[in-house]
């Protein structure tokens, strides 16, 4: 069968480079499988085609592996036809928000994100993503870690899916220039900013510092647009997590976005600000 031979084709290319960047790690099967919290021969049988792929799997392993960003799109292109419905599920070690949180946005047809402290983390790097957790909770263990980056960064798949889904990404400019992990992880985390921002689901925009005082100081939230269900805004924090579908609460949010997009920068002075911050690292 023509299509079946091509699926094998394809995922042995997959497990090949899975094997590749593994090694260029520095890392054995039991290693890599410790730090995802799964058993170092998964990790084999992916390697050998013996397990079948999944595209979590494929996400999360490249996350670990600091894959560069276009290399692990490339791939996770090629993995696209895994089954990646409720993966976060079967995720141990997962905060409950987050599974939360993931849950709506696989399900959703449109999100819009406005951020005031971190790049939102559909749009982080690993090592960005890395720091921040670190830097939130010193406490963890670099086992949890691992899992936690691999895991948002298995997240961002839901924006190169197939029926990917729009995506508008607001940050205020002093999210651009806090400092998270040094100047060359800030400088590759602005680049990648750049690059995403060219892909056709993806709009970006900045607040600029200039702005002065607007809604948008009240906090981050998003809202999450779906075909088939009510709509819902989330606000969630280090404390608690919030999931408001009452009519008052949307048509609130929805008026703060306009306001907070009324004082953002269009979508080229945003790429030229981008630019001129990551210069200067």
């Amino acid at each position: 069968m023509p299509g079946n031979r091509h699926t094998s084709v394809r995922s042995r290319q997959i497990a090949n480079e899975l094997r590749r960047y593994r090694e260029k790690a520095g890392l054995s099967c039991t290693e890599a499988g410790a730090k995802l919290g799964v058993s170092g021969s998964k990790i084999s049988r992916i390697e050998t085609g013996v397990s079948g792929l999944q595209i979590e799997d494929v996400a999360a392993l490249l996350g670990l592996y600091h894959v560069p960003a276009v290399e692990r799109h490339t791939l996770v292109e090629l993995a696209k036809s895994a089954d990646q419905k409720g993966w976060w599920e079967r995720q141990t070690g997962l905060p409950h928000n987050w599974k939360n949180l993931m849950e709506f946005e696989a399900k959703a047809s449109r999100i819009q994100n406005f951020e005031t402290t971190f790049v939102p983390g559909l749009l982080q790097t690993p090592e960005y993503c890395r720091a921040i957790i670190q830097g939130i909770d010193a406490t963890l263990t670099e086992e949890e870690l691992d899992q936690l980056v691999a895991a948002r960064m298995a997240r961002q798949i839901v924006l190169s899916r197939s029926r990917a889904p729009q995506f508008l990404a607001v940050m205020d400019e002093t999210v651009l220039r806090r400092p998270i992990g040094g100047s060359g992880v800030m400088k590759r985390q602005l680049q990648h900013l750049l690059n995403v921002a060219g892909a056709s689901n993806v709009n970006l925009l900045v607040v600029p510092v200039s702005a002065g005082a607007y809604v948008g100081l009240h906090g981050a939230f998003l809202v999450l647009e779906f075909d088939e269900e009510p709509d819902i805004v989330y606000v969630g924090n280090h404390y608690t997590e919030l999931f408001l579908e009452e009519d008052q609460d949307l048509a609130s949010y929805r008026l703060a976005l306009r306001n907070i997009l009324h004082a953002a920068l269009a979508s080229g002075a945003t790429g030229d600000l981008i630019r001129n911050i990551a210069a200067e690292h």
